[in-house]
């Protein structure tokens, strides 16, 4: 039987609280679903050092819960990346799978494989925004355009997650459209269901939002996530509806210096005391923040995906995110598109679904429909088209 092997040893760092672990993780779960009705067999990559000693495992799920769990040891990123760059050809001759797939792309094999590369492409930001992404230690974007292009184009096959990143595959690095498959991110929409549960409002009032109207930002807070519009978006709001209670809560692991920042811009526009810093939380809670808010906002100027977008949605909340590149292309016409950079645009999106619950459940219903195509067990599957199509070829 075939053999494809995914990595899933990034999961052991700091990324498996970002999008790239999600994605590994959610397609780690997804195929384990519905890789047992196939004829591949999925071997998941669980622990890999820079020798090639590794831990190889057909208990995907289980890798998941063990690699994701709160006590589980963090290794840094730069640990990671050698362990792939070092050991993960020596680890191809031993445990011979026929492919592998490395879906976070940060880092690549210095030697040659015994079978089949396939790696997945969240986005080219860096490339697109080098002043805000790059710096000498990447050699600026020379160097990171060499070093991209070196991670894409060596390998067999490379999945993208919206037709946006496979265009900036094209158009910025020359790679072959015959060698890139768009395969959408998936969610558990289990978890993120629109139906209430019995604890949602606990979760709310554990971080003061049980008696306020909230918009939700999920996610960092650096310069493409766009936080000096989202406050102004705020104090606008407010400024426009004094009588309201309406605050902004910031759900997601931030560095004290974002955390800083996004504290120093509320007290210049005089919204401190609306500003709630929710930080890490686990999905059931996030699902249940997504229940009870107005609408994510979700004014991200650069994107490969974007999940909060199809979380929110999938939960049942409506959506206000850019009209930009994949965030439009995620949220289609399910979601209002606003001009990232035009507060008093999302400010008056923000008043008008905080205003109107017709437009607002509308919204919702839509979301939750546009959701339903997003689901990890479909990610799995269309994966597992593309493994099949690189191994028939």
């Amino acid at each position: 039987m075939p053999t494809a092997l995914i990595d899933l040893s990034v999961l052991s760092t700091a990324a498996r609280a970002r999008g790239i672990g999600r994605y590994v993780a959610e397609l780690a779960l997804g195929l384990a679903e519905v890789s047992r009705s196939t004829r591949l067999r999925v071997l998941g990559l669980e622990r890999l050092g820079v020798l090639g000693t590794s831990r190889v495992t057909e208990d995907l799920a289980g890798a998941v819960q063990r690699l994701c769990a709160a006590d589980a040891p963090l290794r840094s990123h730069t640990q990671w990346a050698s362990s792939i760059r070092f050991g993960l050809a020596p680890t191809t001759h031993a445990v011979a799978p026929d492919l592998v797939h490395t879906g976070h792309p940060g880092a690549t094999p210095l030697r040659q494989l015994s079978c089949a590369r396939v790696t997945t492409c969240h986005d080219l930001i860096p490339l697109n925004h080098p002043r805000h992404h790059v710096s000498y230690r990447s050699g600026f974007r020379a160097g990171r355009q060499r070093l991209d292009s070196r991670r894409f184009r060596a390998a067999d096959h490379v999945i993208a997650v919206s037709q946006t990143s496979a265009g900036d595959l094209v158009r910025l690095l020359g790679v072959s459209g015959q060698k890139i498959t768009v395969v959408y991110n998936g969610v558990d929409s289990e978890c993120f269901g629109s139906e209430p549960r019995a604890d949602d409002r606990s979760v709310r009032a554990r971080h003061g939002l049980d008696e306020v109207d909230y918009v939700l930002c999920v996610g960092g807070a650096s310069w493409r996530k766009n936080p000096e519009h989202a406050i102004a978006t705020l104090a606008r709001a407010r400024a426009a509806q004094p009588e309201g209670n309406l605050a902004l809560a910031w759900a997601g692991e931030l560095s004290v210096a974002e955390r800083g920042m996004l504290r120093a811009l509320a007290a210049a526009r005089g919204v401190s005391a609306a500003l709630r810093l929710v930080g890490y939380v686990d999905d059931r809670s996030l699902a249940a923040l997504y229940r009870g808010a107005v609408a994510l906002l979700f004014p991200s100027r650069a994107e490969g995906f974007g999940y909060p977008i199809i979380e929110a949605m999938a939960a049942g909340c409506p959506v206000i995110t850019a009209n930009r590149a994949a965030t439009a292309e995620i949220a289609g016409d399910a979601a209002r598109l606003v001009d990232p950079e035009d507060a008093e645009a999302m400010a008056h999106a923000v008043l008008a679904l905080g205003q109107d619950g017709a437009e607002r459940a509308r919204l919702g219903r839509a979301g939750v429909a546009r959701a339903a195509s997003y689901s990890r067990r479909r990610m799995a599957n269309e994966t597992l088209s593309v493994y099949e199509r690189v191994l028939g070829a």
